[in-house]
């Protein structure tokens, strides 16, 4: 028995990701989010990235693991 043949290990995957992700890019974005002079829909457009590329990244990885 494998450890890594569970059927949550892409989730588990997708979720490291994002952590690691999120750790680099959260000073800029921040910055970006915080300035006086950024649009109003900057932040739902920082949120539909992440929610996105959260949604390519399970996708593909639960089709590579079937």
């Amino acid at each position: 028995m494998s450890l890594f043949s569970s059927d949550l290990r892409p989730t588990e995957i997708t979720i490291v990701v994002l952590l690691i992700s999120s750790l680099v890019l959260l000073p800029p974005l921040l910055g970006l989010w915080f300035s006086v002079d950024s649009p109003w829909y900057l932040p739902y457009l920082i949120w539909f990235g992440i929610i996105l590329l959260s949604y390519y990244l399970q996708r593909l990885l639960r089709k590579n693991a079937i």
